[in-house]
């Protein structure tokens, strides 16, 4: 007997109605590069709702994914919260500078790919003295 497919919902309100009618959970069960995808675990069915990413949160996963052990990519914000520059923290590559700043995603990864020559490497290279 094979598992029964889950109940697919279409809008993320609608899955957390149906986790408060059959008294459970809504869990985030999945981060994909393009989607979300939450589920709810009944007794007796399962259900689930994929909720796409904005496209900057897509690239920013998709950079984090390829660069994964070599560098953590994030956006800065300016002093209005607004995001601003793209940003790759070095956490792996040797004899590389420890940050990038480049304002588009295209640019930071052209930067990854070949970074500049630092002095002090990888911020994980670096321990606190106690």
């Amino acid at each position: 007997m094979s598992a029964a497919k889950p109940l697919l919902f279409g809008d993320l309100a609608d899955l957390f109605d149906w986790a408060i009618a059959v008294n459970t959970e809504v869990e985030l069960a999945d981060r994909t590069p393009t989607a979300d995808v939450y589920v709810v675990r009944a007794d007796r069915a399962t259900a689930e709702c994929r909720v796409p990413v904005a496209p900057e949160e897509a690239t920013l996963r998709r950079l984090n994914s390829e660069f994964t052990g070599l560098w953590r990519v994030w956006r800065s914000t300016d002093g209005q919260g607004r995001p601003a520059s793209w940003v790759a923290t070095n956490i792996g590559v040797s004899r590389a500078v420890p940050t990038l700043h480049e304002p588009t995603p295209e640019r930071l990864e052209a930067q990854m790919k070949a970074p500049p020559m630092g002095y002090g490497g990888p911020l994980t290279a670096h321990r606190p003295v106690h």
